[in-house]
């Protein structure tokens, strides 16, 4: 991951904790509730929020090539 592209993450990741999913580029991952993501350029964050402490889970920052196989390995 090139430098802007890590810049760029880390700006989404930010806007992540103070903005609600819905104002963002954020999906569910189709059949891998209650994974999400949030779309960054050609950069995949996967995630989950964790309600009981008002976080989220990052699990992964995948490219957008790899995200099928991420997912596989979601549990």
């Amino acid at each position: 991951m090139s430098a802007s592209d890590a810049k760029r993450v880390k700006a989404a990741l930010g806007r992540l904790m103070i903005q609600l999913p819905r104002d963002l580029d954020v999906v569910p991952i189709v059949g891998r509730p209650p994974w999400l993501r949030l779309r960054v350029g050609d950069f995949r964050i996967l995630f989950r929020p964790e309600s009981a402490t008002l976080t989220v889970l990052v699990v992964r920052v995948v490219n957008r090539r790899d995200l099928e196989r991420a997912v596989a390995g979601l549990g």
